[in-house]
């Protein structure tokens, strides 16, 4: 059987190839995982924040409502 070197810890590790291949292949499938989370949060704030500013709101400014205010100035 062949040996691979993988790094485990800040250690290099001699292991067969195989267990090489799952390891790397491991690894992988966490970083596109985390990846994938990532975007879907990135998605969720983007469209949360999107929906929120979009909605009419009910103002408690004095300009929210021109009529209840009255005239402005003399």
């Amino acid at each position: 059987m062949s040996k691979d070197v993988i790094d485990v810890n800040g250690e290099e590790v001699v292991v067969r190839e195989d267990t090489a291949k799952a390891y790397r292949w491991k690894r992988f499938a966490v970083i596109i995982f985390t990846g994938i989370i990532l975007i879907f949060l990135g998605w969720i704030v983007f469209f949360s924040g999107f929906l929120l500013t979009t909605q009419p709101g009910t103002g408690t400014g004095p300009a929210s409502n021109a009529v209840q205010n009255g005239p402005v100035g003399p």
